[in-house]
């Protein structure tokens, strides 16, 4: 199959190259008409601009990095998906980079994104505190977009969700059904944890229901089997409490998806002897045993936003001027066995 080429494709549509060229970016001087012609016409082409050529012309790649801190849960999976589907429309290609939750590769992998020549970067950092001097200087030399740890101290835009109106929610259910006392399952050194948990303890004092401080624990999310290790030692301490938890909150989605077979590990009826919700974005909430009550976040909608508002930057001459935007999106909650029997 021939390739389309800008200028078989202007002369299809018995137009000029340079009207072509200017009705794909965009430019006011084309009418919306021609434009929508235009686009429809390479659509059904399959035209594919040469990037090889836009940037020796335009000095750009049309490539944005993607530094995030794993990739191993249908979370990350989602939000990627988003971000492919709003940069392919723009004709940009992505390029991704694992921290794997740890600081060093995550400088690694910073500095990898400027040796590709990214035209800008959309970066998840592992926690507040991670690499901020670098991310400083990256951002004086490409526009950089947060997301989804966006409690991060870089002047910029963020996309994130309402983390603490999540736990707030995820209490309130617990308590209307009677579990007063719920531990809390958090990550260490994860961006995340500090919002979450904040929405727990406004939710204890709103309800006048006091904070037990041993039922807030902290697992490493960076090795599973040392994850397993840890939460069967928290679990088996709780219930030796005098006062027992009713219920287990996770603030992270590796946790939650994991918690439920530890609980069945060590025959823990969920959720008779334990409630469980946490932060899940996985698919099979419906099929584990019991199905799992999840805060489900909207993933593509942070992929798709991060990336149009690293686009946005990307165009602009001057970003000094800018009025960055905190974007926090509303989390749900779904309504399952784990927590409801």
């Amino acid at each position: 199959m021939t390739r389309t080429t800008l200028k078989s494709l202007a002369k299809a549509l018995n137009m000029s190259v340079s009207t072509v060229s200017k009705a794909l970016n965009d430019s006011h001087e084309i009418s919306e008409l021609t434009k929508k012609r235009v686009k429809e016409a390479a659509a059904e082409l399959h035209y594919q601009p040469n990037v090889l050529a836009q940037s020796l012309k335009t000095g750009k790649t049309q490539t944005i990095g993607v530094v995030l801190p794993k990739m191993t849960g249908p979370f990350e999976s989602q939000i990627l998906e988003g971000m492919q589907h709003a940069a392919s429309v723009q004709n940009y290609r992505i390029v991704i980079m694992n921290s794997m939750e740890n600081e060093e590769l995550e400088g690694i992998a910073l500095l990898s994104m400027l040796d590709k020549s990214v035209d800008g970067l959309l970066f998840c950092p592992i926690h507040e505190n991670s690499n901020v001097v670098l991310a400083e200087q990256i951002i004086q030399k490409i526009p950089v977009v947060i997301f989804d740890r966006t409690d991060y101290p870089l002047d910029t835009h963020k996309v994130g969700v309402l983390n603490s109106e999540g736990t707030y929610s995820a209490c309130k259910h617990l308590f209307d059904i009677g579990k007063k006392n719920i531990a809390i399952f958090c990550g260490t050194n994860q961006g995340i944890t500090a919002k979450r948990l904040a929405g727990y303890q406004r939710a204890h004092q709103d309800f006048n229901i006091p904070v037990v401080d041993e039922y807030t624990v902290y697992c490493t999310v960076k090795s599973i089997p040392d994850l397993h290790l840890e939460m069967e030692g928290h679990i088996n301490r709780l219930l030796h409490l005098p006062n027992p938890p009713e219920a287990i909150l996770c603030v992270a989605d590796t946790i939650t998806t994991h918690l439920l077979g530890v609980l069945a590990k060590l025959e823990i009826k969920v959720p008779e002897t334990l409630a469980v919700m946490g932060f899940a974005n996985t698919d099979l909430a419906l099929s584990l045993n019991p199905s799992l009550s999840t805060i489900r976040q909207p993933t593509k909608d942070i992929g798709e936003i991060a990336v149009t508002k690293l686009i946005s930057l990307i165009s602009k001459p001057n970003r000094s001027q800018t009025a960055w935007e905190d974007t926090k999106l509303p989390t749900s909650i779904q309504l399952r066995r784990s927590t409801i029997g």
